[in-house]
C-alpha cells in the first residue's frame, strides 16, 4: 500500500470505518494504540524505569492512560499529569482511565507539579487541535520542553496542527511520534516535521481495504 498522507477529517473517517463498518470497538483501537506506543517507548528507551504521562481530556488522553497502565503492569514507576479532573473523561477515555487504575496507576497529579520520569509521553491534544494553544496546555507544554527529557508524542505532538504542521504559540518537541491508522499531513510539512521527531506509523491492524485515500 502506498504511504498516503491524511487530513484530520480523513483520519476521523478511517476511525469511523473501523468502528462502525468493520465492528472494531473504539476501546479496542485505543488499547492497540497504547500498546503500539508503549512498545515504541520500550524500544527507544529500554532502560527507563520511570515515565511521566501527560494527558488532556479526549481520546488522546485515553491512549495515554493505556500507556500508563501498561507501564504499571510492567513495574515501571508512572506519574500521570492530568489537565482538568480525571472524572471529566468520558466514553473510551474514561474506560482507559479505569483500566489504568486496575493496572495499578495511583500517581495522578495536576499541572504545576514537577515532572518525574526518565521519559515523557505526550497525550495532551490530538488531531482535533486548532487555533492558539492556551494555558494550562501551553504551560505544561513549556514544562515538557524545558525538562530535557526524551518525549514520545501520541498521534501528533501537542500544538501541531494535524493538517498543516503549523503551530500557534507553542508545541511539544518530540523525539518520536507514534501516529495511528493514517499518517497525518502535519507530521510531514511545515514546523511539524522538526517537532514530530522520528515518525512511527502504527496501523492498529485496521483492515487494509478500510484504509483508502478519499
Amino acid at each position: 500500500m502506498l504511504d498516503y498522507l491524511y487530513t484530520a477529517a480523513q483520519c476521523r473517517e478511517l476511525d469511523r470505518i473501523a468502528i462502525e463498518d468493520r465492528g472494531t470497538p473504539g476501546f479496542e483501537l485505543m488499547q492497540r494504540a497504547g500498546r503500539a506506543a508503549f512498545a515504541e517507548l520500550l524500544d527507544r528507551w529500554p532502560s527507563a524505569a520511570s515515565i511521566c504521562v501527560c494527558c488532556g481530556k479526549g481520546n488522546n488522553a485515553g491512549d495515554g492512560y493505556i500507556v500508563a497502565g501498561l507501564a504499571c503492569e510492567l513495574g515501571l514507576a508512572v506519574q500521570l499529569v492530568q489537565l482538568g479532573e480525571a472524572s471529566e473523561l468520558v466514553g473510551d477515555a474514561a474506560r482507559a482511565r479505569d483500566w489504568a487504575a486496575e493496572k495499578g496507576l495511583t500517581d495522578v497529579v495536576g499541572p504545576g507539579v514537577g515532572l518525574r520520569g526518565e521519559a515523557i509521553v505526550d497525550g495532551l491534544l490530538g488531531t482535533g487541535f486548532s487555533g492558539d494553544l492556551r494555558p494550562p496546555y501551553a504551560d505544561l507544554v513549556g514544562a515538557i520542553n524545558a525538562s530535557g527529557l526524551p518525549v514520545l508524542a501520541l498521534d501528533v505532538p501537542t500544538g501541531v496542527v494535524a493538517d498543516t504542521g503549523a503551530i500557534a504559540g507553542a508545541a511539544v518537541r518530540a523525539d518520536v511520534t507514534v501516529t495511528f491508522i493514517g499518517r497525518k499531513l502535519g507530521l510531514f510539512t511545515g514546523p511539524g516535521v522538526s517537532l514530530a521527531g522520528d515518525v512511527v506509523y502504527a496501523s492498529l491492524n485496521v483492515a487494509s481495504d478500510a484504509v483508502s485515500y478519499t
